[in-house]
């Protein structure tokens, strides 16, 4: 993996403390994915209106989105899209409780510890990609002025996470407060693109560019947006109302901040549009991403469904 970039730093990073609001999705079957969301997960169910589901933390955060349409087509094995939304727990133990939970439960999973965070990776009944993870401390990531140094990984030490519990471990009881949405993995179709567009308009860093991948992130985390062309290399866009990802969500830290990511947009020729939900416009690659200057809340989130 090049860590190195082939384009100079952006003259402005974009907002430091953002955060990720809710990963939204298109479904067929809305009560079967609501059910895994909160059994398998341990996500709350804060509003089902309709066609629409919100998903989210025990304090009302919004995590995932869902949106009920029975005719939604099957993109293009070769379509963009989501390749993974990851879910972060606050704590190791939270992840060790999840993981008895899981097992329990007879669910497959592959895993992997990248040295920056340690996670389990399934899909939801409609295929859409999971990634559950707890981040290692940041002095120990292989990680050096927002990029990757070194990209190896190895199997989770699985006793030594189930090590972490007590005996007298009261066990799972759903996401704890703290969940958050820890980054958005995406199917690209131009690796070079990607790049500009996540450094050069959006202000992230990009800390490794290779492979067929491109990792963008803000204030120092190992990275908030993954994109890989693994299987979408010159593929096109999902087709608008396909199954799977309608968007994804960037919560900047203030109204200031978010107004200058759209004029970067602006002065990029990048098509913005004003929402009730927030600002939309979408990557090189046809990814559509919901820009706000708060955290979401339930009802931005069932907005940005209609």
């Amino acid at each position: 993996m090049n860590s190195s970039t082939p384009h100079h730093l952006p003259a402005t990073h974009i907002d430091p403390a953002l955060m990720l609001g809710e990963v939204a999705l298109t479904v067929r079957n809305l009560g079967r994915l609501v059910d895994f969301y909160q059994q398998v997960i341990g996500l709350a169910l804060l509003a089902r209106e309709g066609k629409r589901a919100v998903l989210g933390t025990p304090d009302g955060h919004p995590l995932v989105t869902l949106y009920h349409d029975p005719q939604a087509p099957t993109p293009p094995a070769n379509a963009t899209g989501l390749y993974h939304l990851a879910i972060v727990f606050p704590t190791r133990p939270d992840l060790a409780r999840w993981l008895r939970h899981v097992a329990a439960l007879g669910l497959q999973l592959g895993q992997s510890d990248h040295r920056t965070h340690e996670a389990f990776y399934f899909s939801d009944p409609e295929g859409n990609g999971i990634e559950i993870y707890q981040d290692w401390p940041q002095a120990q990531w292989p990680f050096t002025d927002g990029r990757y140094t070194s990209f190896d990984s190895d199997a989770i030490d699985i006793q030594g996470l189930l090590g972490t519990l007590a005996a007298s471990d009261a066990g799972w009881s759903g996401a704890p407060i703290g969940t958050r949405m820890g980054h958005v993995h995406l199917k690209m179709n131009n690796a070079a693109m990607t790049h500009a567009f996540y450094e050069g308009v959006l202000g992230f860093v990009i800390g490794a560019d290779g492979m067929g991948v491109v990792f963008a992130g803000a204030g120092g985390y190992h990275h908030h947006v993954g994109n890989n062309a693994w299987q979408s290399r010159g593929g096109p866009p999902a087709p608008d109302g396909a199954l799977g990802l309608r968007h994804y969500t960037i919560e900047l830290s203030s109204p200031a901040e978010l107004n200058a990511v759209l004029s970067r947009l602006t002065k990029a020729g990048s098509e913005v549009r004003e929402t009730p939900a927030g600002q939309v416009t979408r990557d090189p690659s046809g990814n559509q991403v919901l820009l706000r200057s708060a955290p979401s809340t339930v009802e931005s989130a069932l907005a940005a469904l209609s």
